[in-house]
Order: C-alpha cells, then sequence, then structure tokens
C-alpha cells in the first residue's frame, strides 16, 4: 500500500504492548551529557559535534530499545564463558557498576564492559573486553577483514579504554546471532591512534562552530540516513532549526571548561557568570542566543550582545534573532517552518505586532471546527476508505508530517488531489482510524 504501510499498525497487541514497555524504558533514560568513548569513532565530527551539544534526538522505537538490551545480556554470558574457560574477569567496582573512564573534564567518558586477565594467547597480560553481537553479514565482515577494518567505531573504542586505563591489550569477543559462531581477536594499544582521537574529541568539545560536513553533496548515502540530516542541510518544512531542545550547550553565552585535574564537566555562562549544573543546562533560559552555526539556511550579517542578524541564503532576507520586538527566539526558530522565518508578510506583522510564531500541532490544526471528517473505520480498511473518497494518490505521496499524541497516530498529506490536506489518525491499541480534511 505504498507509503501508507509505515503508519499502519503491523503487529498483535501482545506484542505492541511490549514494545510500548521498550519504549518508554527507553526514553526515561536520561540524554548523555559527554562524548562517549563507543562513538568517537563515528566517521563525522560534525555529527559528534551535534551530539555534544545536544542537537541530535535519537528516538528509537520500543524493538529497538529491545535488540539494544539484547546485547547488553549477552555480556554476562561472555564474562561467565571467559571464566569458565580459567579466565579472571572483572566486569564491575565495588559499587556494582560497570568500570568508567572520563577525560578532558569529564566532557568523554566510556564504561568498559570488562577487564581479563588469563586469556589463553596471553595469560599474563590484562585485556580491556569488549564484548559486542552482530548479524550474519557483520558476523563475516569482522571474520574478513578483522575489526579495525570492518569496524573502525568498535577499535577507536577499544584504543579509548586501553588509553584511559593504562592497559596495553584489548580483546574483541563478538557472536553471529544467526548461528552463534564466536570470534576473538586480541587489539594492539596504538598511543598514536589514541593521541588522534583525543585531539580530535578536544577540537569537537571547545569549538562553538559546526565542523565541515562529512560529504559534500545532501544525497550522499552516509548523510542520508544520518539523525543529524535536517539540522545539518538546512532545516526543513517542520522547523527551521530543528533541535529537541533550547539547552545551554546550544548558546552563545555557555562554554565548555576542560581542566586537567577536574572531571566534574564543567559548563559555565558568559550572561550569569556561574557554573551550569546538567539539570541547569538541560533547561536553559530566556536569554538563549543560537550558536549562529545551527542556523544552515542563513547567514550572520551583524550581531549584538543579545542579538544576531542573518540574510537568508534562498531569497536574500533579514531578520534577527533574540528576544526584542520583531525579532525570532529560539523556541520560534524550532517550532517554526523554515520558509515563514524571513516571509515579508510574517515578518512585517511580527515587527508591529510582536508575540510568536509557530506551527500548531497536528491535533489542534486538525480540531472539529477547522476540519471535516472524511471517513471512520479500522486501520486495516484505510485503503479502501482512501480509494472511496478519490485519495488514492496517497499512496506514492511521502508524509508532510508525523506526530503522536496520548496514543493516536497522527499523519498528514498536503497538496492532495488539488490541494487538499488530509490527515490520517490511527489510535495504536485499538486500531480505529479516522481521515479527515484540513477547511482552508
Amino acid at each position: 500500500m505504498g507509503n501508507l504501510s509505515s503508519i499502519l499498525p503491523t503487529e498483535t497487541e501482545t506484542v505492541q504492548r511490549i514494545y510500548d514497555w521498550h519504549k518508554t524504558q527507553g526514553d526515561a533514560e536520561p540524554t548523555r551529557g559527554y562524548l562517549g568513548a563507543s562513538i568517537l569513532g563515528h566517521h563525522c565530527d560534525r555529527f559528534l559535534w551535534y551530539t555534544f551539544r545536544g542537537c541530535v534526538a535519537r528516538q528509537f522505537e520500543g524493538r529497538l530499545y529491545r535488540l539494544f538490551e539484547t546485547g547488553d545480556l549477552a555480556e554476562a554470558r561472555f564474562t561467565t564463558e571467559l571464566q569458565a574457560i580459567g579466565c579472571e574477569v572483572q566486569s564491575t567496582g565495588e559499587d556494582g557498576e560497570q568500570f568508567e573512564v572520563n577525560s578532558l573534564g569529564g566532557h568523554v567518558s566510556g564504561h568498559l564492559d570488562g577487564a581479563a586477565l588469563g586469556i589463553p594467547e596471553a595469560p599474563k597480560t590484562w585485556h580491556v573486553c569488549e564484548f559486542k553481537t552482530h548479524n550474519a553479514k557483520s558476523h563475516k565482515a569482522l571474520v574478513d577483514k578483522g575489526v579495525k577494518l570492518s569496524k573502525p567505531m568498535h577499535y577507536a573504542q577499544m584504543q579509548i579504554y586501553m588509553g584511559l586505563t593504562g592497559m596495553t591489550r584489548a580483546l574483541y569477543l563478538a557472536v553471529n546471532k544467526d548461528t552463534d559462531h564466536l570470534y576473538s581477536e586480541r587489539v594492539r594499544y596504538d598511543p598514536k591512534a589514541f593521541k588522534a582521537l583525543m585531539d580530535r574529541a578536544k577540537r569537537i568539545i571547545t569549538t562553538h562552530t559546526p565542523p565541515e560536513r562529512y560529504a559534500s553533496r545532501p544525497d550522499d548515502w552516509q548523510c542520508k540516513f544520518c539523525d543529524a540530516y535536517q539540522l545539518c542541510w538546512g532545516g526543513g518544512e517542520d522547523a527551521a532549526v530543528p533541535i529537541p531542545l533550547r539547552n545551554c550547550r546550544t548558546c552563545c553565552h555557555a562554554t565548555a571548561g576542560i581542566f586537567a585535574d577536574d572531571n566534574s564537566a564543567p559548563w559555565s555562562c558568559a550572561k550569569s557568570k556561574q557554573f551550569l549544573t546538567p539539570v541547569e543546562q538541560a533547561q536553559g533560559c530566556d536569554k538563549h542566543l543560537l550558536l549562529p552555526g545551527l542556523v544552515g539556511f542563513a547567514d550572520t550579517c551583524d550581531a549584538g550582545d543579545d542579538w544576531i542578524e542573518f540574510v537568508n541564503q534562498s531569497d536574500g532576507a533579514h531578520w534577527r534573532h533574540g528576544q526584542g520586538k520583531g525579532m525570532w527566539s529560539t523556541k520560534e526558530l524550532m517550532r517554526t517552518p523554515g520558509p515563514a522565518v524571513g516571509e515579508k508578510t510574517v515578518q512585517a506583522a511580527k515587527d508591529v505586532f510582536g508575540g510568536t510564531v509557530e506551527r500548531l500541532p497536528l491535533i489542534q490544526q486538525y480540531c472539529p471546527g477547522d476540519s471535516e471528517r472524511l471517513w471512520d473505520g479500522m486501520a486495516s480498511e484505510i485503503g479502501q476508505g482512501l480509494e472511496g473518497l478519490g485519495l488514492s494518490e496517497i499512496y506514492e505521496l511521502p508524509p508532510t508530517r508525523q506526530e503522536e499524541h496520548e496514543g493516536v497516530k497522527y499523519t498528514e498529506f498536503c497538496s492532495v488531489g488539488g490541494g487538499r490536506d488530509i490527515l490520517i489518525a490511527i489510535d495504536i491499541k485499538s486500531g480505529y482510524a479516522g481521515i479527515l480534511e484540513g477547511k482552508k
């Protein structure tokens, strides 16, 4: 059924409830406030910078959270197996938590799967333990090429762990989830590789400007599947600056400090003249002034202490970001479609009346007085409903917007059948659905 397949229920209620539970648990996990050793080997500096600044909202479905947990559960089995063949394995500290390593003021951190002594190939040498699960294709590449070439992020992770613990060898132990075949490889510590990774981390932590993109074209396959794609290549129709939170890390006034003997991850604010706690960083404040590099569709042309003036790359329109009358606040840029920023009519209204501009949630945009209900039924019958309404072309259209609110999934298709805006609403648990048309 074309693109509709992505919005229709495909699981039984039992399975869906299990996935929902995993999603609730996964989404509740706090966001990392540091660069993890597990991602410092990522190919793109710019993505790492976005991640460190809290610009990337990685929303996973419940099934993927469950898959991540499957990998975590495998660690205990690997530990038991190594102990069973005579190795000494330390996997937690006295507090029962995984061993943690920190560097650069706590802005780089990671957690070891364990440390082992008595590995048969080198029984007198302590090894950093790194345990991984792979599908058949990934496992074959690992066997054929080795971890450095097939999984450079895993290789970098082990180099960081070795460099920060003083161990000079790592044991990479991986399983093929499809066949249960095991693969092990001993990795040697490379001081040059470790230094390069830490130098890279320091550059990313201390710069206020996004590094260069990894690719030169937005249709590069490594960009198309990136969580920061819209932000990196200039925003989108839904939000001029698509970041998940107005946090201190995206503000011109905040700076990440690095002290040699302090792992408290200090951030300071030039406005308040104070250090910022993790809670304060996540909350931000009304004096927030976006780092100019996050505005991908416009260039800076002027600035003051509390405002920045931009000029749009597409139409040459000038507009100001800040808190004054007629200026665009961070919250507005996060919630307003990109084309509206600097648009003459919208800007004139802001200059005269002040106020804010933002796009309404779908549930409000298609309220009873502003929409017409065209069809009701079960989700499995939506295709028949669309065909009966002469809206079958939706099968080939990408959704304009998708939102979820109180267990109902909303999917909007704009400019259908000569300009009609259509909303499909599906109750996730019951499978009951409706088709609505927005009034002009």
